[in-house]
């Protein structure tokens, strides 16, 4: 079977979706240094390596320097490690430290401080926002008598605390900001007490759509970095790809013509595959290398499933047709994001996705 395909997207662990993402966020920072490094060596002609330039960044202007860099880097690796050790997610954290070289030299040190310095600043906040959510939902098992906690409660001690547990939002909805501020005007009494209830539902709704938004724009960096991983060529993915919807073309260079369409739907949290193929007004035939495309494509398929779900981001197939029972789209070429022969390369950027023509 190798037409079209839908598949519906599931996370089972969401601290694994956005710890594979925080990993390949740190990847992509090293990377883009790199490059930036050779750039900047290749324009100033300097006969400097980037490995050099990279030292300069991570702040390293002699040997003690970069053991001080390394030390600090790994203290605090160690400190985030015992972090989450407390919330049993030492083993995940612990998987992610690169391996340190063998080389002992200036450079080479550099470039690991660099990279663990910049592998901490994506996992401490992860790490704590993961420690403060099971706080949280401590203090929410221990609210089940919601009346009674209110009722035990000055009605402004307990709206700053209940407060408290959204405060690192990047914004808080203005419907729990003015609960909070008429629940703190407020009496002791049944109308406290109403207001307490509703602002833990506002609260809590709040806490979870932050976690979907997380999730969402983690689910487009995993997807699109694992494309790139497995070689294939990819058109810029949207953050908002999971929430707005939209499509995404990718193919491998050597397929000439054909690529293949994913479009998102996320009312659904469903994709779809299908290989299209982009031609000329003057060239708008049916080819008997179509049915060859898709059983490419099919043939590569679950190599992708299974890279994804290694990130935590899990695949269920719930359509998939048989090769030839659609025809392959054709789509004008100039509808289409045009791809160079080079081979990917590790990067991330930002863009709308293309409307369906």
């Amino acid at each position: 079977m190798s037409g079209p395909i839908t598949a519906i997207f599931t996370t089972s662990d969401p601290f694994t979706v956005l710890l594979s993402a925080a990993i390949l966020r740190a990847a992509i920072s090293v990377a883009g240094a790199r490059t930036a490094a050779a750039e900047l060596a290749s324009e100033h002609q300097r006969q400097r390596d980037a490995q050099t330039l990279l030292m300069d960044l991570a702040g390293a202007a002699s040997q003690n320097a970069v053991q001080q860099q390394l030390n600090e880097a790994e203290q605090l690796f160690t400190h985030l490690l015992t972090l989450a050790d407390k919330i049993g997610l030492a083993s995940q954290i612990g998987a992610s430290k690169p391996k340190r070289p063998q080389q002992e030299d200036e450079q080479t040190l550099a470039a690991y401080a660099f990279q663990l310095q910049t592998l901490n600043q994506e996992l401490q906040p992860l790490i704590e926002a993961e420690a403060l959510r099971r706080e949280r939902s401590l203090e929410a098992q221990a609210d089940v008598d919601l009346e009674q906690a209110a009722a035990a409660a000055i009605p402004q001690s307990l709206a700053a605390r209940l407060l408290r547990r959204v405060a690192h939002l990047p914004q808080i909805p203005a419907s729990v900001t003015g609960l909070a501020a008429q629940l703190a005007r407020s009496l002791p009494g049944a109308q406290a007490d109403l207001l307490a209830t509703e602002l833990r539902l506002q609260i809590q709704a709040a806490l979870e759509a932050d976690l979907q938004r997380q999730l969402q724009e983690a689910n487009a960096l995993i997807l699109g970095q694992t494309l790139q991983d497995l070689g294939y060529q990819v058109e810029d993915i949207a953050e908002t790809l999971f929430v707005d919807g939209g499509t995404v073309h990718f193919r491998q260079s050597s397929w000439g013509n054909y690529m293949v369409r994913m479009r998102i739907d996320p009312k659904t949290s469903s994709a779809n595959f299908n290989v299209i193929r982009a031609v000329s007004e003057a060239d708008n035939e049916r080819s008997v290398l179509d049915h060859l495309a898709e059983d490419r494509w099919c043939s590569e398929f679950p190599a992708l499933l299974k890279a994804l779900e290694a990130r935590g981001l899990h695949l269920q197939v719930t359509r998939r047709l048989e090769a030839g029972e659609l025809p392959v789209q054709l789509v004008a070429a100039h509808k289409l994001p045009v791809f160079s022969d080079a081979s990917p390369v590790l990067h991330h950027r930002q863009l709308k996705t293309r409307q369906i023509p």
